[in-house]
C-alpha cells in the first residue's frame, strides 16, 4: 500500500477532509467580503483550492473561481504581476469568463480586477476571488499607501463579486500601517471567520486512509490536538516506521517542525504570545489566573484566548486552559526566543 498522507503541499478533491460548515459559509452565506484566519499549515490554502474544485465541478453553481496567491508581491506592481500570472494558470477561468492576458496587461491591479468582474458578469457569472497569503497586503501597502483604498472598493463590490482573503493574525495589523486617511481595509471583512483545526471525526476518517489500528489513530489524533499538517506528517512517517513512539519523539525533535512553531508563534500578537507562555508554564490554569498573570482587562483576556482557541493554539476544558496540541506544548515549553516581526517562513510554505 503506497503512503496515502499528503505533507508539504495542498490537499483538494478526495484528499480534502472536514470544514463543510466553513464552505458553506463561503458559498452560500450573506456576506460578499470574506476573511478566513488561520495559523500557518492549518489548511488556508487548501481551503480555498477546494473551494476552486467545488465550483468548478458544479452544473449550479453561479461562480467563476480564480485563485489568486499574492505572497512575495511586495508592491502594486508585484500584486499586478502576480494576479496576470494567476489568469494565466487557470485556463477554465479564460474560458468561462471570456478574457485573455493580454485584455489585462498594463493596466494597474485595481483596474484590472475591474476588468475581470466585467467580463466574468457579461459572461454570466459572479467572480469567486481567492486571495491567498493576505498579510502580504501590508507590505504592499508601506510600499504604496494608494493600494488598499482602490483594492478594497472592488473587493466590496457584491453581490457581482464575493472575495475571500486568507491570512494569519497579522493582516489584523494592516490599517496600523496605512497613512492614507480613509475607511480601514478590514472594516468590510470583519468579524472574520476562524479556521480552526480539524474535528476529531474528521481526522480519525483521514487517517483511516494509512489502516491504522484505531488506538494508534486516536494517540495520534490527541497528541496533535487534530492539526492538519501535524496530523499527515505524523501519519506519514509512522506509515514508514510502525513505531509510533519514536515517530512522536523524533517530531517533537525535529529542527524542521521547530521552526515551523517558531515562525508560526511570530505571526502573533505579543499579548496572545505573553498568554501561550503563561498556560505554557502551568496547564490547567483558569480564567482568573490568567488575568492576574496577563494583566489584561477582562474583555481583552477573553478575546485572546477565544481566537487563541478558534486556532488550535489553546483548548479549554471545564474552564481549566491548556496548550493546543502536545507538540506545540513541548516547544514552548522548551523557550522560544523573544519574537520579532515574521517577515519570511523558513523553508517556504507548503
Amino acid at each position: 500500500m503506497r503512503n496515502p498522507f499528503i505533507v508539504g503541499s495542498f490537499v483538494r478533491a478526495e484528499n480534502f477532509f472536514g470544514r463543510e460548515a466553513l464552505l458553506r459559509d463561503v458559498l452560500e452565506g450573506p456576506r460578499n467580503s470574506l476573511w478566513v484566519v488561520g495559523a500557518r499549515r492549518l489548511g488556508k490554502t487548501s481551503l480555498l483550492k477546494q473551494l476552486e474544485y467545488l465550483v468548478q465541478e458544479s452544473a449550479q453553481s453561479p461562480y467563476v473561481p480564480l485563485y489568486w496567491d499574492i505572497q512575495g508581491a511586495g508592491d502594486s506592481r508585484g500584486l499586478a504581476d502576480l494576479l496576470i500570472e494567476a489568469v494565466e494558470d487557470c485556463e477554465p477561468f479564460r474560458r468561462q469568463a471570456g478574457i485573455a492576458v493580454e485584455d489585462l496587461e498594463g493596466a494597474p491591479v485595481h483596474e484590472m480586477l475591474a476588468t475581470l468582474l466585467r467580463r466574468a458578469v457579461r459572461s454570466g457569472w459572479r467572480l469567486l476571488l481567492l486571495i491567498d497569503e493576505g498579510e502580504e497586503l501590508i507590505s504592499v501597502s508601506k510600499a504604496d499607501p494608494t493600494v488598499l483604498p482602490r483594492l478594497r472598493r472592488i473587493l466590496q463590490k457584491g453581490p457581482e463579486l464575493r472575495a475571500v482573503v486568507t491570512s494569519t493574525r497579522r493582516l489584523a495589523r494592516i490599517d496600523d500601517h496605512s497613512p492614507v486617511a480613509t475607511s480601514p481595509f478590514l472594516a468590510g471583512l470583519i468579524p472574520p471567520l476562524y479556521l480552526t483545526p480539524l474535528l476529531a471525526p474528521e481526522a480519525m476518517r483521514l487517517l483511516a486512509r494509512g489502516g491504522l489500528e484505531e488506538r494508534d489513530a486516536q494517540q495520534i489524533v490527541e497528541r496533535t490536538a487534530c492539526h492538519p499538517f501535524l496530523l499527515q506528517l505524523i501519519a506519514s512517517r509512522f506509515f514508514e516506521s510502525h513505531d509510533l513512539v519514536a515517530t512522536m519523539e523524533q517530531a517533537a525533535a525535529d529542527e524542521m517542525v521547530a521552526n515551523f512553531f517558531s515562525f508560526d508563534f511570530q505571526t502573533l500578537e505579543a499579548t496572545e504570545r505573553d498568554l501561550l507562555r503563561h498556560v505554557a508554564a502551568e496547564a490547567g490554569r483558569d480564567r482568573a489566573a490568567l488575568l492576574t498573570a496577563s494583566g489584561l482587562a477582562p474583555e481583552r483576556t477573553d478575546e485572546t484566548l477565544q481566537a487563541l482557541r478558534l486556532m488550535g493554539y489553546l483548548t479549554e476544558t471545564g474552564g481549566r486552559w491548556s496548550v493546543g496540541n502536545w507538540f506545540f506544548e513541548r516547544w514552548l515549553r522548551r523557550g522560544p526566543a523573544p519574537a520579532t516581526e515574521a517577515a519570511a517562513e523558513p523553508g517556504g510554505r507548503p
